[in-house]
């Protein structure tokens, strides 16, 4: 087995989006053989760990060598193949189905495994793509989706997800010999565009079984305002006694923002924050995912976690939250409030009002919910302070705090993320994996959260931002997981320092 090159795409030419999509998230892994011009029998694919098939043109089926792929599963291989040859192969009814406008096509978990974690049996996500392989919102008259109708599922045989069209097989798996041949709908998704819905998940499940791709994420069904995420913060408490709620005071439009809070408060704080822009959802979701990753094993990664305190504020502006905007209800960009060289930071506008995108407000701390959380970085003075934002990924740093831990903090997200998501950039951009390569340096003091919290003492204080403000919640696996990992990450470099400011 080679041991780089370890993946091997079969297709009928040179692997088109789907080869371009494997280079960038798995690089000098992928090694791309055509079956019409080349031999990819046993002995060739005995040289991989992983091989999948992906025929474009059913004219070209007869050219995939099944017969060397179910060998190479037999003696341990692991395969994932597209539902078109995996089907013809098997004598099963492939089905491309058209729903134009009709129905948004969608695949339902049957079945917990290493290939669907992040999912729980009975979730549904969105799985289709577009006639033109446009953008699936752009084109929703255009939906469509390929299974594997009237499956009969034996000892060997299951399904794992099926459509929500027909209750065909979308994904499944068969065991053979001493591996396995995983066949999914990989053909009608389009590439994980910025915000789509049909796709955004075309490779978690390859992932899964390639990398370990899905550690921590837990998908989330709904999309809830701020009054229904608290219901959910209480039924989240309820289940694990290490977890407390506690109200930290009222938000500028009246209701109570509550945090959750796990372990001994005469202990080190951790203070993680998220949706200070509330149009920067998706990482309140990651946030309580932590939580619940901390109840049920609080020695997750072999961490003593419990000679530490976490304070976790998911939602640190309740109003943005509920309207999707980036301001709180009174139009003050929270995050631009904070007292700290409030009167030197500076920014351009014809006239300064409320709902501007940089609204400092009033005066400094003019607003309640940033005293909320002056006032909690001052009450506990955390070791480590960070403020979730979702915009492209880069961890930016205030004007001052421990260099040598906020860089080894960095150099373990950076190491935790690899090879695991392929996202594009957003509203448009290129193609890439999810990461935090980029890190800014020290910069001049402004009022931001995290630069607050270095003037107060924070030796780790810094500001996260990542792909986010989706519409819904089809990347809440890929969100959460980040989120939890990002945690970790500062969790275990600061145990590692001593646990103490």
């Amino acid at each position: 087995m080679q041991s780089d090159r370890n993946i091997l795409l079969l297709s009928d030419g040179p692997g088109g989006t789907i080869g371009a999509d494997l280079d960038i998230l798995y690089p000098g892994r992928v090694k791309r053989l055509d079956v019409t011009s080349e031999s990819c029998d046993a002995g060739v694919l005995s040289r991989y760990e992983f091989v999948i098939t992906a025929v474009n043109d059913g004219c070209n089926l007869h050219k995939l060598d099944y017969g060397a792929v179910t060998a190479f599963a037999e003696s341990g291989g692991q395969v994932i193949s597209c539902l078109f040859e995996y089907a013809r192969n098997r004598g099963m009814h492939f089905s491309k189905t058209h729903v134009q406008d009709r129905i948004r096509p969608g695949m339902r978990i049957e079945i917990e495994n290493d290939v669907t974690r992040g999912y729980s049996l009975g979730d549904t996500l969105w799985w289709y793509g577009t006639v033109t392989s446009a953008p699936d919102q752009t084109y929703a008259n255009q939906m469509f989706q390929r299974q594997i109708l009237g499956l009969e599922t034996t000892e060997n045989v299951a399904s794992l997800g099926i459509s929500n069209l027909n209750g065909g097989a979308v994904m499944l798996e068969e065991r053979v010999g001493d591996g396995r041949i995983v066949a999914m709908d990989l053909a009608s998704p389009v590439r994980p565009w910025y915000n789509s819905w049909g796709s955004t998940n075309k490779y978690l499940f390859l992932g899964n079984i390639v990398n370990n791709a899905v550690r921590y994420g837990k998908h989330y069904p709904e999309r809830l305002d701020y009054d229904g995420f608290v219901d959910l913060m209480f039924d989240t408490a309820e289940r694990y006694p290490d977890l407390f709620l506690e109200d930290e005071g009222r938000s500028s439009d009246g209701r109570p923002m509550y945090s959750l809070n796990v372990g001994d408060e005469s202990r080190p704080t951790m203070y993680f924050g998220a949706a200070i822009h509330g149009w920067e959802w998706e990482n309140a979701y990651g946030l309580l995912r932590l939580a619940e990753v901390l109840c049920r094993n609080p020695n997750v990664e072999g961490l003593n976690t419990p000679n530490l305190h976490f304070k976790i504020l998911p939602v640190q502006n309740p109003g943005g939250f509920d309207r999707f905007t980036r301001q709180n209800s009174r139009g003050v960009d929270l995050n631009r409030n904070f007292d700290c060289n409030w009167d030197g930071f500076h920014y351009t506008q014809d006239v300064r009002m409320p709902w501007d995108y940089n609204f400092m407000g009033a005066k400094a701390a003019s607003e309640r919910e940033t005293r909320v959380i002056q006032g909690i970085i001052d009450e506990h003075r955390p070791l480590c302070v960070i403020d979730f934002h979702t915009a492209d990924y880069i961890m930016m740093l205030p004007h001052k705090g421990d260099g040598e831990l906020l860089a080894a903090i960095h150099a373990d997200v950076r190491d935790r993320l690899k090879n695991r998501y392929l996202t594009q950039k957003p509203y448009g951009g290129t193609y890439q994996q999810v990461n935090m390569d980029r890190i800014t340096e020290f910069r001049p003091p402004e009022p931001y959260c995290i630069a607050y919290a270095a003037e107060r003492g924070t030796p780790a204080a810094f500001l996260i931002e990542m792909s986010g403000n989706r519409d819904n919640v089809h990347a809440l696996v890929m969100n959460t997981d980040t989120v939890v990992e990002i945690c970790l990450a500062a969790v275990k470099q600061c145990l590692l320092k001593g646990g103490s400011p």
